[in-house]
């Protein structure tokens, strides 16, 4: 599930790089996908913001994905 957030966080990058949020926050969740799993919050604002489907598969995501 963690690859396939990643590349729907990337889509909707790509897809929204016309607004300024849109990257931002998905250039954070991917920072923090490398080292843990992302908040609540940036989940949401990734739902919110950057992809619909990137976000559910965020909140979806389990701990153990991230070698937590």
């Amino acid at each position: 599930m963690k690859t396939a957030a990643k590349v729907f966080i990337i889509i909707g990058i790509v897809v929204g790089f016309i607004t300024i949020i849109a990257p931002i926050v998905g250039f954070v969740a991917l920072n923090q996908m490398k080292t843990q799993k992302p908040s609540t919050a940036v989940c949401v604002l990734v739902l919110l913001f950057c992809n619909l489907i990137g976000g559910i598969l965020l909140l979806c995501s389990d701990e153990s994905e991230y070698g937590v």
